[in-house]
């Protein structure tokens, strides 16, 4: 199946909810959607209220991490899958799109009754190779995603890994480090999503093509995420021919989890890097070219378009698709007719002066060019070979007259062209080039 869908609220949404989105994305004729995580406040706050409760059942926020104090009195997180006691610590994220986990669950339902294949994408601003602060406020908006989007059912988190800090090979070991530990973390065994971890579209930022497929070879939860407007702006325009994007999605699909994720988008980009995030019509970087490709793929896709124009954009790519498709469709129905059809052709030729023809001649002929005569009660010969079923000679002394009956398998046709060619040079004398010069010189 080829799914489209969009990363965020659908443009023309009236609601802002995680519901409102799910909804519209299906009515907009949509099977897919990147929820965003934007806009999320967490706070640390005593557990009195909610004490015996599951994290689940608090109401007035999303409870994403639990904090209990160990032998030692020290804090350590356990997770949301036990009951709070009154001297934990609990963070709750406040988010716009959904109250509490109620709402998360709703939505998961109501996604798989719409089939809208939800996915997440963790907030846009990350830095994880980093040492301070920011890489460590980057990792808990990881470990939030990855709770949330157990809660809706997503497949997988989408996340960006940040700038480069301490070297290209340094930076590539840390993030392997990181990736390992969230995965170790939030294993998908329980039904935690899988880690998805984009290409870049800038130099300074972490995520070349080389460096996802080497975190995905060790850390089997990683799923590297094809955005193709980042590659195409790294690659410096490196995604023009179709055997470009064969290569990359031959790249990346022995590491997709179940279908192929793909980011589309047009954009502009300078001297390997990106510059602007356009609609897809826009720039070098043409959906119809990829099209192709996915017509002829019978794996499955999930495309989802991050373009400024979002759900246009998403159902321009499969009404592309579409017509790719339906182009596909119509060459396969004409060959199949083609295959089908049985021409019946009658053809006479002279016989050079000179020359003793008789049927005798003509299945001797047939014997040695096609394999195969045979005698009819009329006196005809009749022989055949792959390409055509029926070769039926007779002459007068003076012309050759051949009927001919092709074969629905047009594989052999051109190999029995040559045999037939063969064939009436050897009674008639003339070769094919000569024949064509005396019907020239007729007309």
């Amino acid at each position: 199946m080829k799914r489209f869908g969009i990363a965020g609220i659908p443009l023309t949404s009236k609601g802002r909810t995680l519901l409102d989105s799910i909804a519209d994305v299906h009515f907009l004729g949509l099977t897919s959607l990147e929820v965003q995580l934007l806009r999320v406040n967490v706070e640390q706050v005593p557990s009195m209220e909610h004490s015996g409760m599951f994290p689940r059942d608090v109401e007035d926020s999303i409870v994403v991490n639990v904090l209990r104090p160990d032998e030692n009195g020290n804090y350590v997180s356990i997770g949301t899958d036990s009951i709070i006691e009154e001297e934990d610590i609990v963070e709750k994220l406040f988010w716009n799109m959904a109250r509490n986990y109620d709402e998360i669950l709703d939505a998961g339902e109501l996604s798989r009754e719409l089939d809208v294949e939800l996915s997440l994408h963790a907030p846009y601003y990350m830095d994880l190779l980093g040492d301070d602060d920011i890489s460590t406020r980057s990792y808990e908006h990881l470990k939030w995603s990855m709770v949330i989007a157990k809660g809706m059912g997503a497949k997988r988190i989408i996340t960006h890994t940040g700038f480069y800090h301490k070297g290209k090979k340094e930076s590539l070991r840390r993030a392997k480090d990181i990736y390992s530990t969230l995965g170790n973390e939030f294993p998908v065994e329980k039904g935690f999503p899988y880690i998805g971890v984009e290409t870049s579209g800038k130099s300074e930022i972490f995520g070349t093509v080389e460096e996802l497929i080497s975190i995905a070879r060790r850390v089997k939860e990683v799923e590297p995420i094809m955005n193709l407007p980042h590659i195409h702006s790294l690659s410096n325009g490196g995604l023009i021919e179709l055997k470009n994007f064969e290569e990359m999605v031959n790249t990346f699909k022995k590491f997709a989890k179940n279908e192929l994720y793909v980011e589309y988008a047009g954009v502009s980009y300078r001297s390997g890097n990106e510059v602007k995030i356009m609609p897809i019509k826009y720039g070098d970087l043409k959906f119809e070219t990829f099209s192709e490709l996915l017509v002829e793929d019978e794996d499955d896709y999930n495309i989802i378009s991050f373009s400024p124009l979002l759900e246009h954009d998403a159902q321009y790519m499969e009404l592309i698709f579409l017509r790719s498709l339906s182009r596909k469709l119509q060459r396969l129905e004409t060959l199949r007719k083609r295959a089908k059809k049985v021409e019946t052709v009658t053809r006479e030729y002279n016989i050079k002066k000179g020359r003793k023809v008789d049927n005798d001649t003509i299945k001797e002929a047939c014997n040695d060019i096609f394999g195969n005569a045979k005698v009819a009660s009329s006196g005809h010969i009749i022989s055949k070979t792959p390409g055509l079923n029926k070769i039926e000679a007779f002459t007068d002394g003076k012309k050759l007259y051949v009927t001919t009956e092709s074969s629905p398998n047009r594989s052999d046709y051109a190999n029995a062209v040559k045999l037939y060619n063969e064939f009436i040079e050897r009674i008639t004398g003339t070769t094919s080039k000569e024949r064509r010069k005396r019907l020239q010189k007729k007309r």
